[in-house]
């Protein structure tokens, strides 16, 4: 994605558990698929076999027409609906008597009248008219209902609250509306870059908006009966693969505020101006029932952090060096910041890392973020606060360095704090370690050949799943000779999917290192013909992905933590820029 979304509420009330696929088919479209961790009728086969059903004209030539169902005669008006006639009842020729509609319902081998008169015995019943089509819900109702089912998005954006004045173009699409025609062209997430808009709510024109929208197709009959419905999970379920990364980031942003404040929210988060739906009309989608979920923020001028770096050494910028140990710094600076808040980002990576026009950059795309419940983080602030209280009162040097080393362990553990939600969205070629566990051990228990995780070291191998590499390695390590000591070093790493801050350390490094790669990669022509610089160009790159793949270690608690990542990014500013 290549723009941003707009509490100390727990995970858990973020959204309902999605069921977590790994399709190695879909992986071969791209190295950076993701991984996405969620009136009945009987048929004749239930139908009784002592009893069979069929349609059958009663030659009658009346205004009314003489029914036949189980056997007993009734009498329906010819206006009414019947399947032969359809609603209205009106006769497909003109100047023919509608003809009477006979239901007979008759035990096998009986046998049946010419004129469909049934066994006096028989109930009857009359022909029900189908219930009328349900009334269409509109866009402002279906905001209102979201408002009330997820109070933490906010109030919805109003006609006339944002005024697009010029700009629309699409910057980025993906994915296709689920249950539209194979031919249409409604796609399900789409990012347009605004130039000029208006909000009269603001005292100047906002200037390079992002309009992120994601549409859903909902049937209308199921949406009507999940907004009359007594109980909010029908509704939540029906529109939470729209509303979920907005209702997230509201969450986050939320969590990120009660812990440092506004002016850090406004650093490190785009400006959001808000949400609406909207109705798609159904000469685009194809079919009725179509909605468009909207949500307005600041547009960052350079993109993406993956664009942001490449477009500096592309370009040859005489600083892009310094500016690429800049970016990363404030990454490392970024994660502290979400790992003091008890906030992970399972799909923490350069596209979902926004940079504005002076360099800063700035966290999207957060369905992928999971919080750390309240109390938790209470308790280690509290511990922490009171290492720090007793540094500030020691006068000797060495018990004031202990309480600093207390306090450091304090914040330390919180960041090896497994979440108790499991990983929702990763990158499968970023994924640490700790979010393949679950997967492993699903292969491990429902594989039936020798080597049920044959397939997927193949794969890893590959594809360069380097998390997936690492936590093979480490059972093909282990001298496990049966499956039982398989599962019981999984155990040991977790036993499930899970992460925690420290999978950001990760993350980090895995995305750097497969940033530096690609840079060497097309490096290599001008170090073959030897272009002026590009020596220098690929020492820096080979010395990052170095520092890079330092942090990739199999478990949280051994990786290096930020301020020495954040030393070691300095060493290499110095030798290089």
């Amino acid at each position: 994605m290549v723009c941003g979304e707009s509490s100390d509420l727990s995970s858990s009330s973020v959204r309902a558990p999605v069921p977590r696929i790994l399709n190695f088919d879909d992986a071969e479209s791209s190295e950076r698929a993701y991984r996405h961790i969620g009136g009945d009728t009987p048929s004749p086969q239930q139908q009784s076999p002592q009893e069979w059903r069929s349609y059958r004209v009663n030659p009658a030539a009346s205004t009314s027409a003489s029914v036949t169902h189980m056997g007993a005669a009734a009498t329906e008006p010819t206006g009414a609906f019947s399947p032969a006639r359809g609603a209205g009842g009106a006769s497909c020729s003109a100047g023919i008597t509608s003809p009477a509609l006979c239901f007979i319902s008759t035990p096998a081998g009986a046998a049946v009248t010419a004129d469909c008169v049934p066994p006096a015995t028989a109930p009857g019943r009359m022909l029900s008219t189908p219930p009328s089509p349900p009334t269409p819900v509109s866009a402002d109702e279906l905001a209102a209902a979201a408002q009330a089912a997820f109070p933490s998005l906010g109030k919805p954006l109003g006609a006339g609250d944002i005024k697009v004045l010029a700009g629309g173009a699409v910057m980025h699409r993906a994915g296709r509306v689920e249950g539209l025609p194979q031919d249409s062209t409604l796609h399900q997430r789409e990012v347009r870059y605004i130039k000029h808009a208006f909000a009269p709510a603001h005292s100047r024109p906002l200037a390079s908006l992002a309009r992120k929208s994601v549409t859903v197709c909902l049937k209308p009959a199921e949406l009507r009966q999940a907004l009359a419905s007594s109980s909010p999970s029908a509704f939540k379920s029906l529109v939470q693969a729209c509303v979920c990364e907005a209702v997230v980031c509201a969450e986050v942003m939320r969590r990120f505020k009660s812990c440092h404040g506004q002016k850090a929210l406004e650093r490190w988060f785009p400006q959001q101006y808000g949400w609406s739906f909207e109705a798609v009309p159904e000469e685009e989608a194809g079919v009725g029932g179509c909605f468009r979920f909207v949500t307005y923020s600041a547009w960052q001028a350079n993109g993406s952090l993956y664009r942001y770096l490449n477009k500096l050494r592309v370009d040859r910028d005489p600083d892009w060096r310094t500016k690429t140990i800049q970016a990363l710094t404030q990454w490392t600076h970024l994660c502290e910041l979400l790992a003091s808040a008890g906030i992970t980002h399972g799909d923490m990576k350069m596209e979902n890392l926004l940079v504005d026009e002076n360099g800063n950059i700035k966290i999207t795309d957060l369905d992928g973020a999971a919080l750390l419940p309240a109390h938790i983080l209470a308790d280690a602030m509290e511990e922490a606060e009171a290492c720090a209280a007793a540094v500030a009162a020691e006068g000797d040097s060495d018990a004031s360095s202990a309480a600093s080393a207390s306090a450091a362990a304090v914040w330390r553990g919180l960041e090896t704090a497994a979440l108790s939600e499991a990983p929702y969205m990763t990158t499968q070629a970023f994924a640490p370690p700790e979010m393949w566990v679950g997967w492993v051990r699903s292969l491990l228990v429902s594989g039936s050949s020798a080597d049920p995780l044959a397939p997927l070291r193949v794969r890893a191998e590959a594809w360069g799943w380097a998390g997936a590499q690492a936590l093979l390695q480490r059972l093909d390590g282990a001298g496990c000779t049966t499956r039982v000591e398989q599962l019981q070093v999984l155990s040991d790493l977790g036993g499930r999917d899970w992460m925690c801050a420290a999978s950001h350390t990760y993350l980090l490094g895995a995305a750097v290192c497969d940033w530096a790669c690609e840079q060497l990669a097309r490096l290599a022509p001008a170090v073959a013909s030897a272009a002026a610089g590009a020596a220098e160009d690929v020492g820096f790159l080979c010395e990052l992905h170095d520092v890079a793949e330092g942090l990739m270690a199999l478990q949280p608690a051994q990786r290096p933590s930020m301020q020495a990542l954040r030393r070691r990014l300095a060493s290499l500013a110095d030798d290089w820029c």
